[in-house]
């Protein structure tokens, strides 16, 4: 049997034939022209792309009229607006006024603390109405101490911070592990009750911990925002199950919940965040536009504040949109949102070396933007409504060719987003330095611990702003770890209730009455009993005298003033019982 191949073959047919009717070697020959007109005009649009005097348009819909409008961009300067700030700072508060105690309730809210001692009561008396949680604002104030404190070690588990060992005194005497785990298992900010069903239109998927996202929010939108500022994503790390769980590969924390920050640019200060709960509905600007538009909400509007954002924000509608508002844009942008901008492609910019650039300006309603193309290692697309490419720097960069440090040209756009698009990443290495180091299996707890964090960073980055605005010297400004241990001490050191006060003359019969149905105070918890390695490896064992007590050796019931230095144990030493000796053999 004869072999057969078959292939799959396009066949252009000329309007008017059937493929029966036409000849294959016509249909070569139509082929063959339809493929030279095409590559003729793709040599055209290579000359139009590599030519300077290129004008572009481009449809951009209009969200007033719903209709498109053509969009010129045209090779020419930049008009470079006159943006000078024209907002100040408000002056500081007096330095010995605010403690850093001050600071983290500014930024917390003692309302926070108020929500979660209500909520939590609630819940454990939802849960077991025979065993309520009965926690007080004092002790909540302490828990969060201790979850304060735990950031400043790297122990792997809880249960380290109470060991004999390795136990950390100003955490276990605030509080004994099993309170602690008791309060972070009932740890609550909201009714379980009033919650909707998944199916309502008005569910909210974060309802475990909008409440304290919004008291958090609303004190950082009271902070006065500084010139430049700049909107990125945060990872709140997580690994658990969880609807709202994001991830993002190319961040430090891949895994977690994401969060929309807006800070400043130069100092790392929150102004405002937004908690991505996943997709809701179709935006009227779409998402990256909307969120930077609610992210700016609480910017003062025309004294020319800056805001800088990287590709996933930036769109010709955000930065129009931003310039109504009077707050100049810049930023990275992907050149799938700029089509039909026709700049200098990359082959032909490698050609001209490292540091070749290329720009088109355009306007669009009125607002004049910018499209720099600048060619480093790879191409990268910035759009502006506030830099372009003059003035231009020299920038060092290693070159693997020449094997050395060579000078490369820098538009001032990519030199202005350098500069002031840290915001965000300087407060994310900030609040991963000493990070709350408890673990829990629920998702929203992470949640609550980030934003306690969150609240200790942004308070010292505020403390900050002050110490220098106050001229203070750098050697008497408190570091990030001092600052967090002081908040932590004075959230400890929260007293149950005050001392009693003692009353003058004869006590009276309500007094002798309370006095007597009052509880005893609890004996010293003993120490524990050393391993059995250190018990027994007969190496620096002294008895000494202590005050009286009862033998732990097992198996004694006698009384003894003799102790052992090493293992902190009293053991009898006398003539009828030598527990000593037998204790450590």
């Amino acid at each position: 049997m004869p072999n057969t191949r078959s292939s799959n073959r396009y066949i252009v047919i000329p309007n008017g034939l059937s493929e029966e009717e036409m000849d294959t070697s016509e249909s070569e020959d139509e082929i063959g022209a339809v493929q030279h007109v095409l590559q003729d005009k793709l040599k055209i649009n290579e000359e139009n792309s590599s030519s300077e005097a290129s004008d572009v348009e481009e449809m951009v819909t209009d969200p007033s009229t719903k209709r498109k409008k053509q969009l010129h961009w045209k090779k020419k300067d930049f008009e470079v607006p006159a943006a000078d700030f024209t907002g100040t700072l408000p002056p500081p508060p007096i330095h010995e006024e605010l403690e850093p105690i001050d600071y983290f309730y500014s930024m917390l809210g003692k309302e926070s603390i108020t929500l979660m001692t209500n909520q939590s009561n609630l819940y454990s008396t939802q849960m077991n109405p025979n065993k309520p949680l009965c926690v007080s604002e004092n002790e909540m104030k302490r828990f969060i101490g201790i979850l304060l404190m735990t950031g400043v070690y790297s122990f792997p588990q809880q249960r380290y911070f109470w060991m004999n060992a390795t136990r950390v005194e100003s955490i276990t005497s605030a509080m004994s592990r099993d309170r602690f785990l008791q309060i972070k298992r009932n740890i609550h900010v909201v009714d379980n009750a009033n919650q909707l069903d998944s199916n309502d239109p008005n569910f909210d998927r974060a309802y475990k911990v909008r409440p304290l996202l919004n008291i958090v929010k609303e004190n950082f939108r009271k902070i006065a925002k500084e010139e430049k500022l700049s909107a990125d994503e945060q990872i709140i790390p997580f690994k658990g199950r969880s609807i709202m769980k994001q991830h993002m590969p190319k961040k430090p924390h891949r895994w977690g919940y994401k969060m929309f920050i807006l800070a400043g640019s130069d100092s790392g200060i929150c102004y405002d965040f937004k908690f991505y709960t996943g997709k809701e509905g179709k935006p009227e600007h779409g998402l990256c536009t909307q969120v930077v538009l609610d992210l700016c909400e609480t910017v003062p509007r025309s004294i020319n504040h800056k805001l800088f954002c990287d590709n996933f924000y930036t769109t010709i509608r955000l930065q129009v949109e931003l310039h109504k508002l009077g707050i100049y844009a810049v930023g990275t942008v992907r050149p799938n949102r700029l089509p039909g901008l026709i700049m200098k492609n990359e082959k032909d910019l490698s050609l001209e070396g490292r540091g070749a650039m290329d720009h088109r300006v355009a306007e669009v309603d009125g607002v004049q933007i910018c499209a720099v193309k600048w060619y480093d290692n790879k191409v990268v697309n910035c759009l502006s409504t506030l830099h372009a490419c003059h003035p231009v720097d020299f920038v060092q960069r290693w070159s693997n060719k020449e094997k050395k440090h060579i000078q490369v040209k820098r538009p001032n756009i990519i030199k202005a987003y350098n500069q002031h698009m840290g915001g965000v990443d300087l407060l994310d290495m900030l609040i991963s330095l000493y990070r709350v180091n408890v673990r829990s299996q629920k998702y929203y707890i992470k949640i609550i611990f980030h934003l306690m964090d969150l609240s200790l960073v942004n308070a010292w980055l505020l403390y900050r702003r002050h110490c220098s605005q106050q001229k203070i010297p750098k050697k008497n400004i408190m570091s990030l770890l001092t600052f967090r241990v002081n908040v932590a001490e004075a959230l400890l050191q929260s007293n149950p209730s005050p001392p009693p006060t003692v009353k003058r003359g004869r006590p009276s019969l309500q007094s002798i009455t309370s006095d007597q149905t009052s509880p005893k105070s609890s004996r010293a918890t003993p120490n524990p009993p050393p391993s059995k390695n250190i018990r027994m490896d007969k190496f620096d064992h002294w008895p000494i005298h202590i005050e009286k007590g009862r033998c732990r050796n097992p198996g004694c019931t006698g009384q003894t003033r003799i102790s052992c230095s090493k293992c902190k144990l009293r053991l009898c030493l006398n003539d009828k019982n030598n527990c000593f000796i037998e204790y450590h053999n």
